[in-house]
């Protein structure tokens, strides 16, 4: 194979170099170990004229591993191997490397969250300072933020902190919801223990005055019996004829006193009297009183008596000490109608002429039930109402009742029930 190449002086070389050349360049004597000094290039002597500009040939001729050196490469000394210390482990603990100073997560620079601090602290003196309520919404609200800030971290900081401050704010929240009830119930009870006591002893005693004979007693009219209600205190020490309903008589009240209604008039239902009233006596006086009695009451004014209501506000009503009181029941308003007699106005169509007389000292609307009869009462043919409106205290109604029925000749009628309504 012929290779042509152009050489350092521009000659073309068509030659196969010589296994001569070969060996010349291949049999450079090994420089001594430890010599650094750098080859020198073979004589000219020793190999004998140097071919001109030699061209090795390409790298795919060469067997692998042979490729000729370069006269200018160093030549690989071995290196003497150093033995090294064995690995022996400190005997001394040694920090971790969070508390190394100058590590990451230390000194000046950390990380740290305030608020998870604020909220452990206002934690704590939300269990102390309940009632404030303050403490303990600062508390969970730093608590939320410092939460939120401990993510930021990588490990969280102050997470428990702050989770600890929401806890403790929140368990102070309950407590002060606890506290405020107490306190609101025992100054609730001492208000009403105070009045209670103030209403128990009647201004006579005090003042070293005895109770009014009964006659002293004066019975009011409605528009007096108002201006009481209204104003109990300017009517202190006026003894007074009412009659009431007793309202509630039990455990909640005592056994010295009852919540009615009263008024000037004897009623003939439980609404009438409207306007309510709290009295007072000894217990020896007030022992057989139950719920729902009508009773007559002698009493003397003592002021006003605050109490809470039913639908959960406060109530001032005239108070009351009882001097004497009477059952007498719901008064009989069948006295107060009188019945004319039957009026056959056609066949089938009866007429009865009804009067009714105020006996109360407030105008009221009455309405009476009529029923005709036989004279043994077994039968009752037809029953009406009448309607009787306005009726001044004292004052008489006239109006009639009709019967659309036959009626035989011996037929009666009666008075079935009355009733009266303010008006």
């Amino acid at each position: 194979m012929t290779d042509v190449r152009r050489g350092d002086g521009g000659t073309r070389v068509d030659e196969r170099e010589s296994e001569e050349t070969q060996d010349l360049r291949f049999t450079a004597p090994d420089p001594p170990i430890g010599d650094t000094r750098p080859m020198a290039p073979p004589s000219s002597a020793a190999t004998g004229p140097t071919p001109p500009s030699v061209v090795p040939r390409p790298y795919e001729s060469y067997p692998q591993g042979s490729y000729p050196q370069s006269p200018h490469q160093q030549a690989q000394y071995p290196q003497a191997p150093y033995p090294q210390a064995p690995y022996v482990q400190s005997p001394y603990p040694q920090a971790p490397y969070s508390q190394v100073p100058g590590a990451p997560g230390t000194g000046p620079g950390a990380p740290t969250n305030p608020q998870a601090t604020a909220s452990l602290v206002l934690g704590i003196s939300s269990l102390f300072l309940s009632l404030l309520f303050v403490p303990s919404i600062l508390g969970v609200v730093l608590g939320i933020v410092g939460v939120a800030r401990s993510r930021r971290t990588d490990p969280p900081v102050g997470r428990g902190a702050a989770i600890t401050g929401i806890v403790l704010s929140l368990a102070g929240a309950v407590l002060g919801v606890f506290a405020a009830a107490a306190v609101t119930d025992f100054v609730s009870d001492t208000a009403r223990t105070i009045v209670e006591e103030s209403a128990t002893t009647p201004p006579d005693e005090e003042d070293g005055a005895t109770t009014p004979d009964l006659e002293e007693f004066v019975r009011l009219d409605a528009a007096q019996w108002a201006a009481v209600a209204d104003n109990p205190d300017e009517a202190e020490g006026r003894a007074v004829v009412l009659y009431a309903v007793v309202v509630q008589f039990d455990n909640s009240t005592g056994p010295d006193r009852f919540l009615a209604g009263a008024g000037v008039n004897q009623p003939g239902a439980e609404y009438e009297l409207e306007t309510k009233a709290v009295f007072i006596g000894e217990e020896a006086l007030l022992d057989g009183v139950e719920s729902g009695d009508v009773l007559k009451i002698h009493a003397v004014v003592q002021g006003g008596f605050t109490y809470e209501n039913q639908i959960g506000g406060v109530s001032t009503v005239p108070a009351l000490n009882v001097a004497k009181l009477e059952d007498v029941g719901m008064a009989d308003l069948s006295k107060d109608v009188e019945l004319g007699a039957i009026d056959p106005m056609a066949p089938g169509i009866n007429r009865v002429p009804v009067t009714v007389t105020n006996s109360g000292t407030r105008t009221f609307d009455y309405f009476v039930d009529v029923v005709v009869e036989s004279k043994d009462g077994k039968t009752t043919y037809d029953t009406s109402t009448a309607v009787v409106e306005g009726v001044k205290p004292g004052r008489t109604a006239e109006t009639t009742v009709d019967f659309f029925v036959d009626l035989p000749a011996d037929a009666v009628v009666r008075v079935e029930l009355v009733e009266r309504y303010p008006e």
